[in-house]
């Protein structure tokens, strides 16, 4: 997940940093890389709002597989395919995934109870528990088999993916996925011989990644992902086809020159011993202070409460008394550090005095003017009992007004006041958040070294890998920033050791509710009374939004598991484990494929159902890395000749106006001022490439251009950019680009469409021509058809007619069409909120839809067809007492159960629910909406088409061309 709202908040700070991603108009990528579980999770759940929605595993596997082929084909690697599932976390991550799991399970059974309260019938197939997306369980193990079948087919037979070497990390290699990749990317530039100016493309939908980008210091580095809309509604189902997606790249080199003008000042300021490089560690270090994976955020520094900029703001007044920087390539300067959390604290100050103001107006309401002092003083006394030896600070503090001999005694009265009260109001954030009874020098101590050591684990995390596999931050709150002090002197160190076990951290992440996800020998340890670890997985638990806004950013406050005790309750039931499970509970390493055309074997489909066997496979696995070549575009050695001409007046004034257009282009969609333009370019966009015949059989890829001529502002143009030839689709010659007996589709005239196969063209291959013989189809005799399809078009009429006939009012005609809604109880006395949609839902006039066949809006009016009439006739027929409460009730938006069926022996609810069940039974309730815009056919003419191309269908020509 990484930092919540970071992603949306540099977007709208740095309006040029993600660019739409457009075919032929993006950069050549060496690697590319695949954060693989957002993928995973996008195509197995992609609207967790829908209580109905249910998916098979096989479906899955092949929106998998689609998906990864899409990202393939967009970003084209030349090199390396790198694709990284998670794997065991550290343990820092596991509570946090602890966290997230108990609460989608909690989620999901609250929003079953309510779909079944409202009647609604539920699906009998189990629905999907997205917490199967965990190393180790059956999933993940299918998984695995089908992405390794997924790799031999595409390496076997795509002439992409048999120039790259392809890497499946998957989820029996221990790290996350994002770790992983990194991992690899330090463990390849550290080899002799590394290219600096390989360019990288890493996908995944966490935040934290541009951070995690920066850390490696890449020149030429991006990241793609799916465009993220801001504002939307949470029950919006995501678009899980790649197809429909917008995709976004972020460059992260345009990142190093945001975070270089955000910190400009101190180039002034320190001069020569500015370096971005540094600064960008110092910022990747900034980020992580408001929260992220391993570590809560600090009180009260939420982004959209621009923490950040506050950040940003103390950094660039500190910087230059420092004499050095915060981060040091992943190690932690602690005086440095120090000194800035020292200025940082005054947030705190000044965040509680914005409290007391308020707490001071009430305390004068109530007549009490030290409301809290008495709580407070009683808490420092009770601490100063408890250990007599020691200086207590807080007991210190209210000292700190003496000095200040120019103010007055009601000053240095609300002086102390404030210290007081600030100290309490802190105590009470301990006692609380925290359940302490004595907040003591000690235990501040201990929480400041406890942050700090966080802070000092992610970076090593981020820059060198993991430091310790069984660190972790043992509390769901953090410390005020005013109480991380005397830190200069810590010693941080940390043991490795070794990570989980998949069924390891599977017991320790998953709650209850998913327990069938765990070999069954370990189950009982979730749900029996007598098991050590049941404390660990209750049933129902409290969730604290800590000054956020959203449900998802809350703290699920469950206990954090203990490691030993966790180990030694599953020792007892390691030897019941079935020999496939034993198979899915191991570590493994990374492994590599690449094309080798002498390997050809049969590999058998592990789904041969769905994916058939692989005939011929080409895929080795290899551990050999393959030379790139890159070649530059040719260029002439002298500029070419310039012509000099003056401009007529008609084109002087569209200079003006391009230069105008492009100035507030950039000014008011991009955020920037482009200063005055002295000249402009005008360019074409790069469309495509085509292959173009030449004498002798041979072919040539040719660039195609937009016809549109565009102009451009030379300042905003970045010039000497090295362009590569991609050799990866490169034909030299028609018999390569079009073999024999393949399959071809006539793009231009006479035949457009129409598919062929080629012949044998050796006679006329020179000539630049080819053989291919065309299978025409008739096309289908429609005239007759346009002439008469009055004749089969549906009648529709207005609401007063079909009111007339049916006995009943036009305002019912149209209430009925559209939504009525009946509520729990009566009027007078409603019962909850809950309520039933019983109108037909035939219109819809604020999404401006219909329903074909049934309704149609003019400018004036709704029209109504006779099918409607049928079923308000039925209706009325069944359910006459809904009508006359309507009719009798004309002005009310909804109403009751007990209003429409008053009778003691009448059940309202059970109306209700015969009502919506006849209505979903009835064919209309799966006719599909359109656009009142839009001009549908009617049902009758489709079919009437379609039996037309039938015919057409029997007889079909051949031509050769």
């Amino acid at each position: 997940m990484g930092v919540p709202k970071f992603y949306r908040w540099i977007s709208e700070r740095y309006p040029c940093l993600s660019e739409v991603v457009k075919e032929h108009q993006i950069p050549e990528f060496d690697n590319l890389y695949l954060d693989m579980n957002g993928i995973i999770h996008q195509c197995s759940h992609p609207n967790d709002e829908d209580v109905h929605f249910r998916i098979s595993e096989e479906k899955i596997f092949a929106d998998i597989f689609h998906y990864l082929e899409v990202l393939f084909r967009i970003i084209k690697p030349r090199k390396v395919f790198f694709m990284a599932v998670d794997g065991v976390a550290p343990r820092a991550k596991m509570n946090q995934q602890r966290g997230r799991r108990f609460r989608s399970a909690k989620e999901a059974e609250d929003k079953i109870k309510k779909a079944l309260d409202k009647g609604e019938v539920l699906p009998t197939e189990a629905r999907f528990d997205s917490n199967c997306i965990t190393p180790g369980t059956d999933f993940m193990a299918r998984l695995q088999e089908q992405l390794k079948y997924f790799v031999h087919n595409k390496v076997s037979t795509d002439k992409l993916w048999q120039n790259v070497k392809v890497y499946l990390s998957g989820h029996e290699t221990p790290g996350e996925g994002e770790h992983k990749i990194m991992e690899f990317i330090r463990s390849e530039n550290a080899k002799p011989g590394h290219n600096p100016n390989t360019r990288h493309c890493l996908y995944g939908l966490d935040a934290d990644l541009i951070m995690l980008g920066l850390t490696s210091h890449e020149p030429n580095f991006s990241l793609l992902r799916e465009e993220v809309r801001f504002g939307g509604k949470k029950s919006q189902k995501r678009i899980t086809a790649p197809e429909e997606t917008t995709f976004h790249l972020l460059h992260l080199s345009l990142m190093r020159e945001y975070i270089d003008y955000e910190f400009s000042e101190l180039r002034n300021q320190i001069g020569s011993d500015y370096d971005l490089e540094r600064i960008i560690d110092d910022w990747i270090l900034m980020g992580f202070l408001v929260g992220n994976d391993f570590i809560p955020h600090l009180p009260h520094l939420h982004i959209n409460h621009d923490a950040l900029p506050l950040l940003y703001k103390t950094y660039i007044s500190v910087l230059p008394s420092l004499g050095g920087y915060l981060n040091e390539n992943g190690h932690l300067n602690l005086t440095n550090f120090e000194k800035y959390l020292e200025k940082l604290s005054e947030f705190d100050r000044e965040h509680f005095s914005e409290v007391f103001v308020d707490l001071k107006w009430f305390e004068s309401k109530v007549g009490n003017k030290y409301l809290n002092e008495a709580a407070g003083l009683a808490a420092e006394k009770e601490a100063r009992c408890s250990d007599k030896n020691k200086p207590n600070i807080n007991s210190l503090l209210p000292l700190i007004g003496e000095g200040k001999v120019t103010m007055t005694e009601d000053e240095e009265e609300e002086d102390d006041m404030f210290e007081t009260e600030f100290r309490q109001y802190k105590r009470t954030y301990y006692m609380t958040k925290m359940g302490v009874d004595v907040v003591s020098d000690e235990f501040l101590a201990k929480q400041a070294k406890c942050y700090v050591e966080g802070i000092q684990w992610i970076l090593h995390y981020y820059y060198h890998g993991v430091q310790s596999w069984s660190w972790y931050y043992p509390y769901h709150y953090a410390p005020f920033l005013s109480d991380i002090r005397n830190i200069s002197g810590l010693k941080l160190t940390f043991d490795l050791e070794k990570p989980f076990m998949p069924f390891q951290q599977l017991l320790a992440v998953l709650p209850a509710a998913s327990m069938e996800l765990l070999p069954e020998c370990y189950r009982h340890l979730m749900t029996s009374q007598s098991s050590p670890i049941i404390e660990y997985y209750p049933l129902d638990f409290k969730t604290d939004l800590n000054g956020k806004q959203q449900e998802w950013e809350a703290v699920v406050l469950i206990p954090f598991i203990d490691e030993r005790c966790l180990l030694a309750a599953m020792e007892p039931y390691n030897h019941q484990l079935t020999k496939e499970e034993k198979a899915r509970n191991r570590h493994t390493e990374c492994a590599v494929y690449s094309y080798d055309e002498e390997i050809d074997f049969t590999y058998a489909s592990p789904l041969p159902q769905l994916f058939p066997d692989i005939i011929h496979c080409h895929a080795r696995f290899s551990l050999e890395e393959l030379p790139g070549v890159q070649r530059v575009y040719d260029r002439p050695s002298t500029p070419p000749p310039t012509k000099v001409t003056c401009l007529s007046d008609k084109e002087q004034k569209d200079w003006v106006k391009d230069v105008q257009g492009i100035t507030e282009y950039y000014l008011k969609r991009k955020g920037i001022v482009v200063n005055e333009t002295a000249v402009v370019l005008y360019g074409q966009l790069l469309t495509g490439r085509k292959y173009v015949p030449k004498p002798n059989g041979v072919v040539e890829l040719e660039k195609q251009w937009a016809k549109q001529v565009l102009p451009f502002a030379y300042q905003t143009v970045v010039k000497d950019i090295k362009a590569f030839y991609s050799s990866l689709t490169c034909f030299k010659s028609l018999d390569e680009l079009f073999p024999q007996a393949t399959t071809v589709f006539m793009v231009g005239n006479p035949y457009y469409g129409a598919m062929g196969e080629v012949q044998d063209s050796s006679d006329v291959i020179k000539d630049g021509r080819v053989r291919v013989v065309f299978s025409v189809p008739h096309e289908p005799q429609l005239e007759p058809l346009i002439q008469n399809q009055h004749k089969y078009c549906v009648k529709y009429s207005p609401g007063y007619v079909l009111a007339s006939r049916l006995g009943i009012t036009s305002y019912l005609v149209s209430r009925f069409s559209g939504s009525i809604f009946i509520g729990r109880g009566s009027k007078k006395n409603p019962c909850g909120e809950q309520r039933a949609n019983v109108g037909l839902n035939l219109k819809f006039n604020k999404k401006n839809e219909e329903v074909p066949g049934y309704t149609k809006r003019t400018e004036k009016e709704w029209l109504y067809s006779a099918a409607v009439e049928e079923l308000l006739a039925e209706y009325l027929d069944r359910f006459s007492e809904v009508f006359n409460s309507v009719s009798r009730n004309s002005h009310d938006d909804v109403f009751y159960e007990d209003d429409i069926w008053p009778g003691e022996d009448q059940n309202g609810a059970e109306k209700v629910a015969e009502i919506t069940s006849w209505l979903k039974s009835h064919p209309v309730s799966s006719i599909s909406r359109a656009s009142c815009d839009l001009q549908v056919l009617d049902a009758a003419i489709v079919e009437r088409i379609e039996e037309a191309v039938e015919k057409t269908k029997v007889t079909s020509a051949h031509e050769e061309i």
